[in-house]
């Protein structure tokens, strides 16, 4: 599916089971979104952080509304403890539906994002790596000086962000000499196009939570 038109279709349904309280919507859209990641093969380990995760704040809301609210019922406790379940299977079901880079690129194309934005964040998300193997070379130094770094520790820290500026600036000079501005016309390796089917099952998908929404089903 065209990586804008499921962002759309995944930003719509979290919007609007934030304000419903319908149960059998939450419980359906995780059981979709499970499927749509057997079909793309998440691995294992995917599931069981989707289920550990959120797990917590579920639990702890269920309890606040059950035991320590006067005015809401246990069906509402319900509504939000799976609401919560409902927004991280449809963050897990976007993230293994495409990848960064095909969803940085749907937008500059399709939504027409400007291309300093796209091509900063795309930069942005390459330089994951090599900050955490910044960070390990960081802590490691410290270390051979006797200076133990926690994750916290503001040096740590002051450090990573001065190496990632760096970077940035190193990343802006290379887009500057390689010839790129902002409005000038480009040419895409891949174009993202929008097949007519993709149309159809976000209509259908639409239509259908509409219809669990509104239908009277709690």
């Amino acid at each position: 599916m065209n990586p804008t038109l499921l962002l759309a279709l995944v930003l719509i349904v979290g919007v609007e089971i934030s304000f419903t309280a319908v149960i059998w919507a939450n419980v359906i859209i995780i059981l979709i979104s499970i499927l749509t990641m057997l079909w793309q093969r998440a691995p294992v380990l995917a599931y069981v952080r989707l289920a550990l995760v959120p797990l917590i704040p579920a639990v702890g809301i269920w309890f606040s509304i059950r035991y320590f609210s006067t005015t809401q019922s246990v069906h509402f406790a319900w509504v939000m403890s799976s609401r919560i379940y409902a927004y991280a299977f449809l963050g897990g079901l976007f993230n293994f539906s495409t990848s960064t880079s095909a969803t940085l690129a749907s937008l500059e194309q399709n939504a027409h994002i400007p291309t300093t934005f796209v091509y900063g964040m795309l930069g942005a998300f390459n330089f994951v790596p090599k900050i955490r193997s910044e960070v390990s070379i960081i802590r490691s130094s410290a270390q051979m000086r006797g200076i133990t770094l926690h994750f916290w520790s503001p040096q740590l820290l002051f450090k990573a962000i001065v190496a990632a500026l760096n970077w940035s600036e190193n990343l802006a000079e290379a887009m500057t000499s390689h010839g790129f501005s902002e409005n000038a016309p480009r040419t895409h390796l891949t174009i993202m196009s929008t097949p007519w089917w993709n149309y159809l099952v976000g209509g259908i998908a639409l239509i259908g939570l509409q219809l669990l929404l509104f239908s009277g089903l709690a």
